[in-house]
């Protein structure tokens, strides 16, 4: 499965500007041919500080309604509760009725090197400090290189448990990902709105 190119690169420079976060590509199952999505299931694997997975998922949520897509956070359906048990997941997103279920997570993180081209080199855990700690061990981390979170958004359609549309970012402050939260949702959702998967474009913060 491969994915077709989006943006272009990284938005910014070495020159100063600050990196945010750059679309590398999105894949779209060209069997699929529903209307654009209305309802949304969000649920975030990965997290930030402060906030943790439910600051993920409310910012998605909220930057979907820009789009004017309804987005339910998997976290305001869930129990967090182990005495209080709630619905399962598949039980949330059933009673939820919604066309599609969008998953992100981080799947690995690296170290953006200006200095050589862009080179990205991206580490083999998803652990963020065991990673940077490698990077550094392997003397590819120097002052100046941009920590660069590799993160893919998945849809899937609920009732099929089919994926049919997934883009791939890199979010060049990884150490600090709520601070990227705005770029990231707003590039997301609005790679959706190009390949038709909502209707509308989502409006800046």
């Amino acid at each position: 499965m491969g994915l077709v190119a989006g943006c272009a690169g990284p938005a910014g420079s070495p020159m100063g500007l600050t990196l945010a976060t750059s679309v590398k590509g999105t894949w779209k199952d060209p069997r699929y041919q529903a209307a654009p999505m209305q309802r949304i299931f969000v649920v975030s694997l990965m997290k930030v500080e402060p906030g943790g997975r439910d600051a993920v998922e409310d910012a998605i949520v909220a930057r979907l309604a820009t789009a004017g897509v309804t987005g339910i956070a998997s976290h305001t359906v869930l129990s967090s509760d182990a005495e209080k048990p709630g619905p399962t997941l598949a039980e949330a997103i059933t009673t939820a009725k919604v066309d599609g279920v969008l998953l992100v997570d981080v799947k690995a993180v690296g170290a953006y090197e200006p200095y050589s081209v862009g080179q990205t080199v991206t580490s083999l855990s998803p652990d963020t400090m065991a990673s940077y700690d490698f990077l550094k061990q392997q003397h590819v981390y120097q002052p100046g290189d941009y920590k660069v979170a590799h993160i893919v958004s998945e849809l899937y359609l609920p009732a099929m448990g089919r994926q049919v549309w997934i883009a791939a970012t890199d979010s060049f402050d990884a150490a600090n990902l709520a601070r990227n939260l705005p770029d990231f949702t707003l590039k997301v959702v609005a790679a959706m709105a190009r390949d038709r998967m909502i209707a509308a474009p989502p409006k800046p913060s």
